[in-house]
């Protein structure tokens, strides 16, 4: 009878066996570890409402009371708080990337330099809340409401608000390029210095808002409502303001170069000092309107509305009248 013998290749296929089977061994006991761990975290967080600094991504919490609970500083990536109970919750410096708050009550809420990144918030409730320094970007926010929240100095790059609620809402310094504003509700928000360029803000309501200083190159606000809003020193350089309701606006040092305001309505508007080379005023409604000191090189105001508007006030250079005669005046 032949003797079995190990040579030196079995003893080393018997070690890396081994130390495979080890590791999945290990790799399950961690995974089964977490996953209690987790369990128990959320079990703490539901009893007590305090877990800040907690990692619960990926667990389920909809439909979870959670009013006033302290989160700050945690991690709840992909974590499903539908129709969750949030008013007054602390997730300051939280980090919420993926997470779903569709329908979530988060009035009062603390969201100060939290990242949102990606989020749902459909039809969420954020009324008072602090969003102040939040990173936003990407995230859906349709009819969310927004009344009297603070969101200066948050960033929204890419983020829909379509039809969301943001009147009175403190949106200073913050940056919405390329965000899709169309329809929503500004009405006398602060917007001073913010960043909208490129966003769609058709059909939305900015009445009494406040744009002072604010870059909206190449954004979209036809048939907007900015009627008595601030635009003081705006930048409106290549943006379609087409059918524009901008009576009693201030528009004095404008710059509005390529501008479309094509028969939007400016009665009354300051356009004092204003600049406006190449911009389109064709069938605009222009009486009352200040143009003193106001730049209209190359403007083409055929057909629009200028009641007893005395033009000697306004600098025109190839300027198209309302009868269709171009004046060159001021050229030099």
């Amino acid at each position: 009878m032949t003797a079995w013998k190990l040579d030196r290749r079995d003893i080393r296929a018997f070690f890396i066996l081994a130390i495979f089977f080890s590791m999945i061994v290990l790799v399950i006991s961690l995974a089964l570890t977490s996953r209690v761990a987790k369990a128990e975290r959320v079990n703490r967080l539901l009893e007590t409402g305090v877990c800040d600094r907690c990692d619960l991504d990926r667990v389920n919490l909809s439909e979870s009371e959670l009013v006033d609970a302290n989160l700050a500083d945690a991690s709840l990536r992909n974590v499903n708080l539908r129709n969750a109970n949030l008013s007054g919750i602390n997730l300051s410096e939280a980090v919420l990337s993926g997470t779903d708050m569709t329908f979530a009550d988060l009035t009062g809420a603390n969201l100060e330099n939290s990242v949102l990144s990606g989020v749902s918030l459909t039809d969420a409730i954020l009324v008072n809340a602090n969003l102040q320094g939040a990173y936003i970007g990407d995230a859906d926010l349709r009819r969310a409401v927004l009344n009297d929240a603070k969101l200066d100095d948050s960033i929204l790059i890419r983020t829909s608000l379509q039809e969301a609620f943001l009147s009175g809402a403190n949106l200073q310094r913050a940056d919405f390029d390329s965000a899709n504003l169309q329809s929503t509700n500004l009405v006398g928000a602060s917007l001073s210095r913010a960043n909208l360029a490129k966003a769609n803000l058709s059909r939305s309501n900015l009445r009494d808002a406040d744009l002072r200083r604010a870059d909206l190159r190449r954004a979209n606000l036809s048939s907007a409502n900015l009627r008595n809003a601030n635009l003081r020193d705006v930048n409106l350089n290549e943006a379609n303001l087409s059918s524009a309701e901008l009576t009693r606006t201030n528009l004095s040092q404008a710059f509005m170069r390529g501008a479309n305001l094509n028969r939007a309505d400016l009665r009354r508007a300051d356009l004092s000092e204003a600049t406006l080379p190449l911009v389109n005023l064709v069938g605009a409604d222009l009486r009352g309107a200040n143009l003193t000191g106001a730049n209209l090189r190359r403007v083409d105001l055929t057909d629009a509305n200028l009641g007893n508007i005395d033009l000697r006030v306004a600098k025109l250079c190839q300027t198209i009248l309302p009868s269709g005669t171009k004046v060159s005046r001021d050229c030099l």
